[in-house]
């Protein structure tokens, strides 16, 4: 798996009653992040957000009025049943089974579902797939096949939610980042195969490396030294490119391992293990250490954090929510 940083929540399951299957429904979206008329079921894994939407044909549009360039998000559909047309960016893209499209909730945007559908989708924010509003310019409004690769596992990924979400009880916060760090690695080979300047290349090695440090931070010996070197790149230029995101290599790497760790102590079926070695799964050896850098950055100790959770299993932790990786300060 591949677990990026997601913040403690809970999952939350929704239903509405779904739409009537009329005729021509106009739907303004003034809320990104809101559910959409006719949402049957809402999942909620850390800061990934998985709906289900079933109804009539409609067109919903998001006016450049209504945007207020707060934080960005991302979000994916899939159309289980019917089909659906993305226009954004200067594009449009028409979607069916297996297929699946994406748009930003940054830029003005317009679906249209012709026909009855039901459609599943995730929504990411910017900053958990490292990525600006500039980057998604390149994604956006283009249809991505699920029938081979890293694309059907997205599309197929899209279908087992829609089926199996509601029963996922446990290692929320891992799914949340697993999920996730699929479609990084889409989007990164995504950006790669659509690069068309420098810019584009470079946000697309930056994922890359985010998806190989994520693949290794059990490895105590993973460093920015040995990252440049695998990304045949100087540290330097690594450097360079997680300052754009406000952030050093090693910082970032240090972020993850904890997240990770957090991740695994919230996790009831992990309690077998002992503290010493969930640090050490994430490539922390030593439990002073360990300790120290998860009080830091959690301002709780693991073991406080694993206690607590016992205690509060009716509610999400009380300790401080944590910084997400890309967007904390650089450090050396």
């Amino acid at each position: 798996m591949l677990p990026v940083q997601v913040p403690n929540a809970r999952e939350t399951v929704v239903h509405t009653k779904p739409l009537a299957r009329s005729q021509g429904h106009l739907e303004i979206v003034r809320d990104h992040q809101a559910d959409l008329d006719g949402t049957t079921a809402v999942r909620q894994f850390g800061e990934v957000r998985f709906s289900l939407v079933d109804g009539g044909s409609r067109e919903l549009i998001r006016p450049g009025r209504l945007i207020d360039q707060s934080e960005g998000y991302l979000r994916v559909c899939r159309p289980l049943a019917g089909e659906i047309w993305v226009f954004q960016d200067g594009r449009h893209a028409v979607v069916r089974d297996p297929e699946f499209v994406c748009y930003d909730s940054l830029r003005p945007y317009k679906i249209v579902m012709p026909e009855p559908f039901r459609m599943a989708t995730l929504l990411f924010p910017h900053r958990l797939m490292g990525l600006t509003p500039k980057d998604t310019e390149l994604l956006t409004a283009r249809s991505c096949t699920g029938s081979e690769g890293l694309g059907a596992l997205m599309s197929n990924l899209l279908v087992g939610l829609a089926k199996h979400s509601g029963k996922v009880g446990t290692a929320i916060e891992l799914l949340g980042g697993s999920v996730a760090g699929l479609a990084a690695a889409f989007y990164a080979e995504r950006m790669r195969s659509l690069a068309a300047d420098a810019d584009a290349g470079r946000q697309a090695l930056m994922l890359s490396i985010q998806a190989f440090i994520r693949d290794r931070l059990a490895d105590p010996d993973l460093t920015p030294a040995v990252v440049a070197q695998r990304h045949n790149v100087s540290l330097r230029y690594l450097q360079k490119i997680f300052q754009e995101h406000n952030i050093s290599p090693a910082r970032w790497i240090r972020d993850e391992r904890l997240a990770r760790c957090r991740a695994e102590l919230a996790d009831p079926g992990l309690d077998h293990l002992s503290i010493a070695a969930v640090g050490e799964r994430s490539g922390f050896y030593g439990p002073s250490h360990f300790s120290r850098l998860f009080r830091d950055r959690y301002g709780i100790t693991p073991r406080e954090f694993r206690k607590q959770r016992n205690t509060n299993q009716a509610g999400p932790t009380n300790g401080p929510e944590p910084v997400s990786p890309t967007s904390g300060k650089a450090t050396q």
